[in-house]
């Protein structure tokens, strides 16, 4: 599959349902689109995969370690694997997550 429209391939409910994700994947790397409700909080976890978040709709506050800031459209969350990360989100958002390795319990 060289090209795939996110939205099209069949939703994933990952954090008990609170986020449905649609993922593709490569050998090593993993892409998803993201649709959060407003106030959907993310627990505090970590897993060993680098991550990026990027903002594409609404506003996400974003812990990655110790710092905290307020993500919104066009802005990336740059996550390295094993570091604990989560938020809430202060509205309705759209983001694109990008995993490397690849998710494999995404699939």
């Amino acid at each position: 599959m060289s090209f795939t429209t996110l939205a099209s391939l069949p939703a994933k409910e990952i954090f008990g349902g609170a986020v449905r994700g649609h993922y593709a994947h490569l050998e090593r790397l993993t892409i998803g689109e993201v649709a959060l409700q407003p106030n959907t909080t993310i627990p505090l976890h970590q897993h060993p995969h680098e991550q990026v978040t990027y903002v594409v709709e609404g506003r996400f506050q974003f812990t990655i370690g110790t710092e905290t800031t307020v993500l919104g459209p066009g802005m990336a969350a740059l996550i390295p694997g094993g570091v604990m990360h989560g938020g809430t989100t202060l509205t309705a958002c759209r983001v694109i997550d990008l995993f490397s390795p690849v998710r494999e319990d995404y699939r």
